[in-house]
């Protein structure tokens, strides 16, 4: 639960609490900046975060500090762990569940490792992935989980079952990705052309969502044109002045 003006208030108190038990000390508006920056969290886990800091810090107090010691905070996968995840997906027969900025980073990736270079891929998806991670961060957006669909019922059903016991997914909205019920299963004929048309169905809906992570990604890459646009604008609005 995000944090109460009453929350936030006795947070101030232990906040400048631990910065005096490091040594050190916060000016007010410093330390309010770093509340406003923690609202978003539950009060227990920046409790804890601060008694953490008090027993494991040996300097000065800073919300990088904080926030490395909130679980909710470190919730996003790793680079490597994504990549990983990334990979797997490869397999199209793997169902995988993943988030928006692996999807997006993959994106990136994956005209490099069509190529062959694996390791080039892996630089280019580092890259990509920690810039989307740090803006959803930024905007204090907390990862969230959808499915790739792979050709496999098995792997399908398998995949998503985890993804809901692990609380990445929730069931509810992911329930008509599920295989057919025992006696419905999407393997159980034999006509090519059936096969054929079930297997088209679940590549469109893999489309589906995969298309989504690129739109993100193209969405971005305009934001960030206007405003590599507008920089050059004042540069040069810049530098006739001073001409």
């Amino acid at each position: 639960m995000p944090l109460t003006s009453r929350d936030a208030e006795q947070l101030l108190e232990q906040l400048y609490a631990t910065a005096e038990v490091l040594g050190s000390e916060i000016k007010p508006a410093a330390a309010n900046l770093m509340i406003r920056d923690l609202r978003g969290y539950d009060r227990h886990e920046v409790e804890q975060s601060l008694a953490r800091c008090r027993s494991e810090l040996s300097g000065r107090l800073t919300l990088a500090a904080i926030l490395e010691r909130i679980p909710s905070a470190n919730a996003f996968l790793s680079a490597n762990e994504a990549w990983a995840l990334a990979l797997s997906g490869q397999d199209e027969m793997e169902t995988i569940v993943w988030t928006k900025e692996v999807a997006s980073a993959m994106g990136v990736a994956q005209p490099v490792l069509d190529t062959g270079d694996k390791v080039g891929a892996r630089m280019a998806f580092i890259g990509a992935y920690e810039r989307e991670v740090a803006a959803a961060k930024a905007e204090g957006r907390k990862p969230q989980y959808e499915v790739s669909l792979g050709y496999s019922p098995e792997r399908r059903q398998e995949a998503i079952d985890q993804g809901v016991k692990k609380g990445l997914l929730e069931a509810p909205k992911v329930e008509h990705l599920l295989p057919a019920p025992k006696g419905f299963d999407e393997g159980a004929t034999d006509d090519p052309e059936e096969m054929e048309r079930r297997q088209a169905n679940i590549q469109h809906l893999r489309n589906i969502l995969n298309d989504m992570g690129e739109e993100d990604k193209q969405q971005k890459d305009e934001r960030q044109a206007r405003i590599e646009t507008r920089r050059q604008e004042l540069l040069a609005q810049a530098e006739e002045k001073s001409s």
